[in-house]
């Protein structure tokens, strides 16, 4: 084409010079044209986990969407330090137990409360010779040794619903009582725990 283009203009004494200048003109045009297409085209990004994204990602083959994949191993990722949840079992509040240290029988408790908090204040009442609760009345009453807050008090079950924390903590102590476990001034109730929990909600 461009061969023939050159010959009519010879035959007809056109001057090449122009031919270049419209050839030239043609081109960056195409290039422009080219270029605005490519930047209207619309994009979308999937984040790569495994061969069904990709299944995905050929749906949009038909479409003017144009695909592209980005990993999840980048290297911010990769340098970026985990926050790990620093909170400990004392903290929450929860159905909890308290070891005598020197028979190893267990008290099963409740509160919606701070544990540490709910740990000394039975040391106080032991401190104080006050039986308020029935594990400072059970190391007073039979001269008993209590450790400390991470050697006698431990997470049974962390609980949100304050409604669940009387259910769950009989259902522990009749485990714990039918297992011997129990101190014995711990009243196991009369209640059918299992009763209380159908009662209040579906288990968590």
């Amino acid at each position: 084409m461009a061969k023939k283009i050159r010959t009519i203009t010879n035959n007809n004494k056109f001057p090449i010079h122009h031919i270049a200048k419209l050839r030239a003109q043609i081109q960056c045009k195409t290039q422009m044209n080219t270029t605005n297409n490519s930047n209207n085209n619309k994009w979308a990004t999937f984040t790569y986990h495994s061969s069904k994204v990709r299944k995905i990602a050929n749906l949009f083959k038909p479409t003017d969407i144009m695909i592209a994949f980005k990993s999840t191993n980048t290297l911010q990722q990769l340098t970026k330090l985990k926050i790990h949840d620093t909170t400990q079992d004392h903290d929450k509040s929860s159905i909890y137990k308290l070891t005598c240290k020197t028979c190893n029988r267990t008290y099963i408790g409740q509160t919606s409360r701070n544990l540490t908090l709910r740990y000394r204040e039975h040391i106080r009442y032991i401190k104080n010779n006050d039986p308020q609760s029935t594990y400072a009345l059970h190391i007073l009453q039979n001269i008993h040794e209590y450790g400390s807050l991470k050697g006698t008090m431990s997470l049974l079950k962390p609980i949100h619903k304050t409604s669940m924390l009387i259910p769950y903590e009989q259902l522990l102590i009749q485990t714990f009582h039918q297992n011997g476990n129990l101190i014995l001034e711990r009243n196991c109730g009369e209640q059918n725990p299992l009763f209380l929990l159908a009662t209040n909600c579906n288990f968590t």
